[in-house]
């Protein structure tokens, strides 16, 4: 181990001294049976449970008593290497039994005794050594968490590792490289399930090809993997242009958890835009599986069914909002659901998760206007053709040497919604923002794009430019008129509509929200506000200002019967570069 070495790194030698005489207490594995099993005082894996509800059966914390919340404690992670741009504390803690399990940007593991309730004590830390040329760190210094499963601590890397740690002692049981440096990597937190844990490479904007992995939680040996880009005579391949290699670099990244249903043994992923990512001529055809929600089986990774949001979109409108599964009545019928807020496009979907069959949309935001509407049918846009290989979508889509043009649309985060099923709602923070859609270059030999060259595994050469098109000139005053800004909201699942939407005093969101059986809903905000709201109205319950900024959703759990709410929080800025803090509170 390397505790001192890491933790005077970080500036914390105190609180090492103040962590040798903890001992590393055996814990009982974290087993699926636990994991199915959802226990109110544990929070074992990144949204709470395999549906991705988010949703805490714990009851301590009331609208009555919520006021009385209070700072129980913090805990320092330390800041990103200084070679490092653009970060955020996105890392959503674990707590079993009393022991917490985080990360941070550094991808550094940190595992604490909370059982005091007012102290998080260090038990051991970890320091995988990132490399942070491979990692490509200023492209994408996330680390967002570690999975749990049997007596492993995995975590994955920004320089495409994917490493197990013992629980007890911290020491390192595997370290692989499972993705290819430069080109392939990860952000998002691994997921346990079985005796698998799942990975997703996210570097699919940066000339990559997205794919999600399962990997032997024992081992790290790879059980299967799925690319959300096809290759040559797999089904989808032919929407990808027959005359070039674009499908090599085409996109479709993994920047989030999948939900997974257990009667069906079904994962469902939401996938990354397609690259480059304004661009739609370079890369005629709908684009397949990018943008998408990809129905996989557990066991094996076959694909069961699909259902694509913005086919040939180019607007970098990833879908990665976490799909949230939903037993609810919808037209007077039981209906087996899908659901989420678009990640970039405006509309709330709910789809047959047995079928992908599209059952509605909503938008979420007045604004909306970048189609003219969805087909009630299919849930496409309505100016689709199934015949042509670019779409143009009321005239928005890039266009090579075109016009610029300017429409709206909302945006939900990759952080995480919560659905209440006492009031089945789904409740997400919204920006809903209008944009400016610049062209891109009128032939792609003005304006390259520059492809990531890989020979046997091996990157070799050029990062691409895979904007090619984007923001141009500020946005017309009829539509900053239009423009609401942050809202919180929450959408009744079986109607799609919005029952009741507040607006956030935030410049901007970026995280995830948390809900309880008590009717609570929790967020943090990037004013460094966090704050408990009511379900019912959204009403403000409770706030505090602790000053950093907010980018990660918040989670809760208990210990000896008390409950407590922990949200991480840095960021760099243009200013100042805030240490990625830990907060819990407590009554």
């Amino acid at each position: 181990m390397r505790n001192a070495s890491t933790w005077k790194r970080l500036g914390l030698t105190a609180l090492v001294l103040s962590s040798v005489s903890i001992s590393a207490l055996a814990e009982a594995p974290v087993t699926f049976e636990r994991m199915v099993d959802p226990e109110p005082a544990n929070w074992l894996m990144p949204h709470g449970t395999y549906n991705l509800w988010r949703h805490s059966m714990l009851d301590q914390i009331t609208p009555d008593n919520v006021g009385g919340l209070r700072l129980a404690y913090a805990a320092p992670l330390g800041s990103p290497p200084s070679s490092t741009g653009h970060f955020g504390a996105e890392t959503v803690p674990l707590v079993d039994d009393g022991f917490m399990y985080v990360t941070n940007t550094a991808s550094q593991v940190f595992k604490f005794n909370v059982q005091s309730g007012t102290r998080a004590q260090l038990v051991w830390s970890h320091d995988p050594a990132a490399d942070v040329d491979a990692a490509n760190f200023r492209l994408v210094p996330t680390n967002r968490g570690v999975a749990l499963n049997g007596d492993l601590a995995i975590a994955n890397m920004p320089d495409g590792r994917v490493f197990a740690l013992d629980r007890d002692s911290g020491e390192t049981v595997w370290d692989l490289q499972v993705g290819i440096p430069i080109i392939e990597n990860f952000s998002t937190q691994p997921l346990a399930l079985r005796d698998m844990v799942l990975v997703g490479n996210t570097k699919g904007d940066i000339a990559g090809r997205g794919w999600a992995a399962a990997l032997d939680a024992a081992t790290g040996e790879e059980i299967w993997r799925f690319h959300m880009i096809p290759g040559p005579g797999e089904p989808g391949h032919e929407t990808w242009p027959a005359d070039s290699e674009a499908w090599q670099t085409g996109g479709g990244a993994i920047w989030s958890q999948p939900s997974y249903d257990i009667e069906t043994n079904t994962l469902y992923y939401g996938t990354g835009n397609a690259a480059p990512a304004f661009d739609p001529a370079y890369r005629p055809g709908d684009n397949l599986y990018t943008s998408s929600t990809v129905a996989l089986d557990a066991d094996t990774g076959e694909l069961r069914w699909y259902f694509q949001y913005v086919p040939n979109e180019g607007f970098e409108w990833d879908e990665i909002t976490p799909n949230i599964l939903v037993d609810t009545e919808i037209g007077g019928a039981p209906r087996q659901v899908m659901a989420h807020h678009s990640t970039r496009n405006g509309y709330f979907y709910v789809l047959d998760r047995m079928t992908g069959e599209f059952i509605f949309a909503q938008p979420n935001a007045p604004s909306v206007n970048w189609t003219a509407g969805l087909d009630p049918k299919t849930g496409q846009p309505v100016e689709y053709d199934a015949d042509s290989d670019f779409q143009s979508y009321d005239g928005l889509n890039a266009l090579r040497g075109g016009a610029t043009r300017s429409g709206c649309a909302a945006a939900s985060q990759w952080g995480g919604q919560t659905y209440n099923p006492a009031l089945n709602r789904i409740y997400s923070q919204v920006t809903d923002s209008c944009f400016t859609q610049a062209a891109a270059a009128p032939n792609y030999e003005e304006q390259p794009f520059m492809f990531g060259l890989v020979e046997n595994g091996v990157y070799i050469g050029n990062l691409p430019m895979f904007l090619r098109g984007g923001a141009g000139a500020p946005v017309p005053d009829e539509m900053l008129r239009a423009q609401l800004g942050p809202q919180l909201t929450a959408v009744d699942v079986s109607t799609g509509e919005t029952v009741v939407s507040v607006p956030i005093r935030s410049p901007s969101v970026a995280g995830g929200v948390l809900g309880t059986t008590t009717g609570l809903i929790f967020t943090g905000y990037a004013d460094g506000w966090v704050r408990a709201h009511d379900a019912e109205t959204l009403e403000t319950l409770w706030e505090m200002n602790v000053g950093t900024v907010f980018k990660a959703p918040p989670m809760t759990f208990a210990v000896d019967g008390k409950q407590y709410v922990a949200i991480a929080g840095g960021s760099s800025g243009n200013i100042v570069n805030e240490t990625s803090i830990l907060w819990v509170f407590s009554l």
